[in-house]
């Protein structure tokens, strides 16, 4: 027989939330090497209660991940919901590049699951989300129509390296870079792209080549 799980105490939910908010804040502000001491300390909870909670920090990044990744979700279901295709594009792209540029520990907890399960999971959960904003936009003409999910990917990876090289002189930066990235997505007067766009197998590849560059810190 299937269980229903037994909803945590008003005092222990709220112990939670403050954890994973502390987590949250701890890691965008410092990046995931900060220690779970510090975050406990932040969260206003004793060590022990983190721990209860979470018995290593590997589980509490999960937690912080699946926040992230449901956020992530949100944004795609809002770019995708939008009246004009081309908006949605827009929200999408900047809403990615927002958190490269606000949260220090975005692209490293992203690196840290995908080396650390050695697949890709969290952009095979979003990629028909992101597919379908893409596609929505080439139907009416207003994004160019070679080009794929993976190389909208591999483009965010780009530029979310400037993001990090500029964000801590020029902080409104990648609003600029935003810009050009969009205008190079544009159909009108798009020029072909040469080569073919990597496959799906590719990009699943390439994530986790990413991901161990990011690690490794090349």
């Amino acid at each position: 027989m299937a269980t229903t799980p037994v909803p945590l105490r008003r005092d222990a939910q709220r112990n939670l939330e403050r954890i994973l908010d502390a987590a949250q804040e701890a890691f965008a502000a410092d990046g995931i090497e900060i220690g779970v001491d510090e975050i406990a300390r932040r969260a206003g909870v004793g060590v022990g209660t983190l721990y209860r909670r979470f018995p290593t920090k590997d589980a509490l990044i999960d937690a912080i991940v699946e926040r992230r990744t449901e956020e992530i979700a949100a944004l795609a279901a809002e770019a995708e919901a939008t009246d004009e295709p081309w908006a949605g594009v827009e929200l999408l792209l900047g809403g990615l590049l927002e958190r490269h540029a606000t949260d220090r520990g975005f692209k490293a907890l992203i690196a840290d699951r995908t080396v650390a399960t050695g697949k890709p999971t969290i952009r095979a959960r979003l990629r028909p989300q992101f597919a379908r904003v893409i596609t929505r936009a080439q139907r009416d003409g207003s994004l160019r129509d070679d080009i794929t999910v993976e190389d909208v990917t591999t483009l965010i990876w780009g530029a979310g390296r400037a993001v990090e090289v500029t964000s801590e002189i020029v902080p409104d930066h990648w609003r600029r870079h935003l810009g050009i990235l969009l205008d190079g997505l544009r159909a009108p007067r798009a020029t072909p792209l040469p080569g073919t766009p990597p496959t799906i197998a590719q990009g699943d590849a390439l994530s986790v080549a990413w991901a161990a560059s990011c690690r490794s810190g090349r």
